[in-house]
């Protein structure tokens, strides 16, 4: 693995090395991060970047094609706006985790901040243990996996996309329901836990499925008119 040490090197010249690593050799293994920000930004090209130790805001931040994997916590927004590959976090990540990702799949081994996938549109988001709140909030496509327990207001105003949780839900946001979990589903969640290897979940769990109540949904033409003639 090429190595990158970040002692002396702005973040620029850690994501240039960065890039020149995965272009040479496939694979970069990064030192001494100490919670910078903004690493691994941009990132779009196949291979594999290890952050040793804890990284800043917005790592991994509009991702293609590459695997992250975090040996340490997340600072805000981790993995937004990702569009494929996948970012893996071995210890727990801030607010914003999966911000408004596409696509790819972003997975936190520990807990994750408030308003974890908000604004998710595609994509997997797997969360070891809790999540904060307003989580899932807007979400529009994709799936979320919680292993753990969820906070206030959690998937509020959802519009599509499959939610689970295998600890309490007890505070769900506007128009989110809980609904009966399905064989596909079940199996779709235990391959996930598998293939990251989320440990401590027990073989008989039994995931609840949110979903939006879908009393959200409607945009009635008449309402936009009568807006329009009160501009």
């Amino acid at each position: 693995m090429a190595p990158v040490d970040c002692n002396e090197l702005s973040t620029r010249e850690i994501n240039l090395a960065i890039k020149e690593g995965l272009t040479n050799d496939g694979e970069v293994i990064v030192q001494n991060t100490n919670s910078r920000h903004n690493l691994g930004v941009g990132l779009d090209q196949p291979g594999r970047v290890v952050f040793e130790g804890s990284v800043g805001y917005y790592c991994g931040g509009m991702l293609k094609q590459c695997n992250i994997e975090i040996h340490g916590n997340a600072g805000w927004s981790v993995a937004s706006d990702m569009q494929s590959g996948t970012v893996v976090v071995h210890g727990n990540s801030s607010a914003a985790a999966g911000a408004a990702m596409r696509g790819g799949s972003l997975i936190v081994h520990g807990n994750s901040g408030p308003r974890t996938g908000i604004s998710q549109k595609g994509g997997t988001i797997v969360i070891g243990k809790n999540v904060d709140y307003m989580s899932g909030f807007v979400m529009q496509r994709g799936i979320m996996v919680v292993c753990g327990n969820t906070g206030q207001a959690f998937a509020d105003s959802v519009y599509e996309g499959n939610l689970y949780v295998l600890g309490t839900a007890n505070d769900l946001g506007n128009d989110a329901i809980i609904t009966e979990i399905n064989q596909v589903d079940q199996q779709k969640i235990d391959e996930l836990l598998s293939k990251f290897k989320i440990k401590n979940i027990p073989d008989d769990a039994i995931f609840k499925k949110i979903v939006s109540g879908k009393k959200l949904y409607n945009f009635d033409k008449k309402d936009f008119k009568l807006w329009r003639v009160a501009l």
